[in-house]
């Protein structure tokens, strides 16, 4: 995959306050949660840059300045070209309001990545499949053996997503929303402005009920998010077995 094919931009939601978290990472924003010695957002960086992605923008909030003090004192240890820009809420504004609120930086098609979930993404799949369905939105979904804890995604033969549900204590196997979007600029006419909105439970199911087709990209690499202590020590735990093929700049 060349470089031209790649969205210019990655938008990183990193906002969250964490508080699931709050006993094992008392002190900082969740997006700093250290995971195997090193910050969740470098993890997330790291592996974009490594798949040809140079331009990044920060979604914050909740403790915005500690993230943008990290990045300055890591910044040397990223490529010279790679550059990092901030939207900052002034108080919550959910997923979608996040992304309203940046919309500066959205007048090209980006990337838009959960800041609590890794997903080791296949992005000229991604690229694909949104080429293909020329949607406002691809998701990029994970096959995991317990969707219950997620809701899953109900999708056709075609691609695309017919519904979006609910978590389902007896859901089992399934095909879950991943937290890794390919989006165009024109998605944002569908946020409604001047107050909190959500993606998942908002924005989605009334792109869908208005006949907007949102397309998806089924992958199958390994998907983690550090929402709870156990999956936050899952993904530790992952990265420190797996060190030397993830989470490492190639650059």
């Amino acid at each position: 995959m060349s470089p031209k094919d790649l969205p210019e931009r990655a938008l990183i939601l990193a906002g969250g306050l964490g508080t699931r978290l709050a006993r094992r990472v008392p002190d900082c924003p969740k997006v700093l949660a250290p995971v195997a010695g090193r910050p969740f957002l470098d993890v997330l960086v790291d592996e974009l840059v490594r798949r040809g992605v140079r331009r990044f923008v920060l979604l914050l909030g909740h403790r915005h300045e500690q993230v943008i003090d990290h990045v300055a004192a890591r910044r040397s240890g990223w490529p010279a070209e790679v550059t990092f820009e901030y939207s900052v809420e002034p108080q919550p504004l959910g997923t979608a309001g996040a992304v309203k609120l940046a919309a500066r930086f959205c007048d090209r098609r980006f990337l838009l990545l959960n800041g609590d979930t890794f997903f080791d993404l296949d992005v000229a799949a991604l690229v694909a499949a949104h080429e293909r369905a020329r949607p406002l939105l691809t998701v990029a979904a994970a096959e995991v053996a317990d969707a219950d804890r997620y809701g899953r995604l109900e999708t056709n033969a075609a691609g695309f997503v017919t519904r979006f549900r609910e978590k389902d204590v007896a859901a089992g196997a399934g095909l879950i929303n991943a937290g890794i979007y390919l989006a165009e600029p024109a998605l944002l006419e569908h946020i409604p402005g001047g107050r909190a909105v959500s993606l998942e439970r908002e924005v989605f199911p009334a792109l869908l009920a208005g006949g907007r087709p949102i397309a998806v990209s089924p992958q199958s690499g390994a998907f983690f998010d550090i929402g709870t202590e156990a999956s936050y020590q899952s993904f530790t735990d992952f990265l420190e077995t797996h060190a030397t093929s993830l989470g490492r700049s190639e650059a």
